[in-house]
Parts: C-alpha cells; structure tokens; sequence
C-alpha cells in the first residue's frame, strides 16, 4: 500500500509538470472580454468552455489515478519497484557491514535457482543471498565500493524501458533495464556507482539456453 500511495504521489507531480501552450492565457482572456461584450455573461459559451476544461482536467485526474494505483502500469511499476529497492535495503541493513568471504559455488547455486549467472570477475562479495522482490525471486548481493558497501539487487521479471534513479536521505543509486529483469546498484552517499553498475551489467547475464 506505502509502495502504491508513493507512485500516485510521483505520477500526480508528474501529471502536473507541464508546459502551457503559447498564447494560451491570452487566447482564455480573449475568450472572457468577448464573453462579457456580448453581454451573454456565465450562461453563454465560455462557461461552456470553463466546464469543458474542468471535464478534461478530471479526465486527466482519473487517468493518473488509475495508473498510479493499478500495479501493472509503467508509472507504478518504475516508482513502485524504487521504493522496493529502498525498503529491501532498510530491512537488511544488519547486512551492510558484515565481512564474508562468498565462494563462488554458493554464488553460482543462488544466480542459477533465478535463472541467471555470473561472467567473468564481479569481484569479492561480502554478501550473496536469494531474496523475494515484490512476486519474483531474485538476489542480494553486497560488495565494497570506494567509500563503503554497495548492495546489488538481481531483480529477474521486474522489467523496466529506462534507468531509474535512487535517491533517499542515505542511499543514492540506480535501477538498470537488463534481459532479464532488472538490476539495482545502490551506494550511500558519495558513492561512485557508475563503474561498479557497469561491472555488474557486464557480469550478471541470464542463463543461456
């Protein structure tokens, strides 16, 4: 429900962020001195066009609303799938600083129960589990950045058409399209995500057939 409510909010800001077309305020003032000139006042034609703006901006309204709250929607599932990624995080934090030494038999038995694997060196984790995101199993991964841990989410199913910024009061990052799914790289502030995304783009790919 918190997931929900948060994407109405982005899509209502959203829906709202957007240019007036040129003239338009002069055309609307136009449109009243003709109105009152005629002397035909709020029952002729212009209050006729007030209602038909005002019909069309709860048009608009009722379409944000539906596609902010109907879970298979682009606008929930991209900032829907942000807030899950920060709240996976903030449940996990005991994880962030624990030093382990992942082998890499337990790393490819987790990758291949979500149908994917590793090529080439990601580098040490400190960190491997399989974890739940949202209806789809997917996985937890940690690894040490230049200022600190960066947790990585394998995210098969949670498909997306473009990145998505991370940002919170603790935690910057990205959520990255794949051919999978989707993969999250999250730092805390001041972490250079870039090379450490690229680095796991390159080397999480889905399982080949």
């Amino acid at each position: 429900e918190q997931e929900q409510l948060l994407a109405l909010e982005h899509a209502l800001e959203s829906s709202f962020d957007m240019a007036v077309p040129e003239g338009f305020e002069d055309r609307l003032l136009a449109i009243s001195r003709n109105e009152k000139e005629s002397g035909k006042g709020r029952s002729g034609p212009f209050a006729g066009r007030i209602w038909q703006m005002a019909a069309s901006i709860m048009l608009v309204i009722g379409l944000v609303v539906y596609l902010g709250l109907n879970q298979y929607s682009p606008l929930n599932n991209a900032y829907a799938l942000e807030v899950t990624v920060i709240n996976h995080i903030t449940d996990e934090l005991n994880q962030l600083h624990g030093s382990h030494d992942v082998s890499h038999n337990k790393l490819s038995k987790i990758m291949a129960a979500i149908n994917t694997q590793t090529r080439g060196d990601i580098g040490k984790l400190n960190y491997a589990s399989k974890c739940q995101i949202r209806k789809n199993a997917g996985a937890h991964l940690i690894v040490n950045g230049e200022s600190g841990p960066v947790t990585v989410l394998v995210m098969p199913g949670e498909y997306i058409d473009r990145d998505i910024n991370i940002r919170s009061g603790r935690f910057d990052g990205a959520i990255y399209p794949t051919g999978y799914g989707s993969l999250a790289v999250v730092g805390e502030k001041g972490e250079y995500i870039p090379p450490i995304a690229e680095k796991m783009l390159q080397g999480i790919v889905a399982t080949s057939i």
